[in-house]
């Protein structure tokens, strides 16, 4: 009888712990118009996509501002997240997320310059010799993370703003970080005639959600990953990005003003 209790109180606590009553998951904070923080909660593209999703496969989920990105990615590595919403994949990222086959989006990397220092660029070895900028925790993917350790001379910046920020100051040359992100960025805070991105890209890159590795919820990674698909397909994910795209360039010019 003893053992037969035992063998039910085991069989309890190991359904219960392979249960996900709710999908928490975080994001860049400052990564427009995918993802940023306002008023204490994050939006954007990523975040009403992804509660959609969850929505409609009829799961809770929470979308919880954690602080700044190197936070979010440290709470995921620790498991105190269940997802991180549309970020770069990377072999150190893959070590405590599993990804979503299907991408969110496409989201190619861009170096950007000073109007008026501008550099003779036509591809990664043409940065050599100068001095970058990246912001703190971005990676970019495709073979260019391993490039830059091993052949550029870069520094780090907080966060996006504080890249442009120091960029403009002359502290670096150049200042790679997501096209789309860096120039919304600019147009929104009026800089965009200042300094802009040089072509081509550093990569044609995409953003996959990822799932926690420890985490329950890593079960409805194959669902989610059907949608993204399905909404990539049909143009729904587009649309969501140039809605919060529009957003927040609107937003942040009437800061500005």
């Amino acid at each position: 009888m003893k053992v037969t209790l035992l063998l039910l109180l085991m069989w309890a606590g190991g359904a219960q712990a392979a249960d996900c009553p709710r999908v928490v998951f975080s994001a860049n904070p400052n990564y427009p118009p995918f993802h940023w923080v306002e008023d204490g909660k994050l939006v954007g593209a990523s975040i009403e996509l992804t509660e959609r999703v969850f929505r409609e496969l009829g799961v809770s989920a929470e979308a919880r501002y954690l602080g700044p990105w190197n936070r979010v990615l440290r709470a995921a590595e620790l498991g105190q997240i269940d997802m991180v919403a549309a970020l770069k994949v990377t072999p150190e990222r893959e070590v405590y997320l599993d990804f979503t086959s299907a991408r969110f989006s496409a989201n190619p990397m861009a170096v950007f310059v000073r109007a008026n220092h501008r550099i003779p660029y036509g591809g990664w070895t043409d940065l050599i010799g100068r001095t970058g900028l990246v912001a703190r925790g971005d990676r970019f993917g495709d073979g260019f993370d391993d490039f830059l350790h091993e052949k550029l001379q870069v520094m780090s910046s907080n966060d996006m703003a504080d890249g442009f920020a120091n960029l403009q100051r002359g502290r670096a040359e150049y200042f790679v970080t997501s096209y789309l992100v860096g120039s919304a960025y600019l147009a929104a805070t009026r800089l965009d005639t200042t300094m802009f991105p040089l072509s081509p890209m550093v990569n044609s890159g995409s953003i996959h959600h990822g799932f926690v590795r420890q985490s329950p919820c890593l079960k409805y990674k194959g669902a989610v990953s059907a949608k993204l698909v399905s909404y990539e397909a049909d143009g729904t994910t587009a649309k969501l990005i140039e809605k919060y795209d529009q957003l927040w360039r609107k937003r942040s010019g009437n800061q500005a003003e």
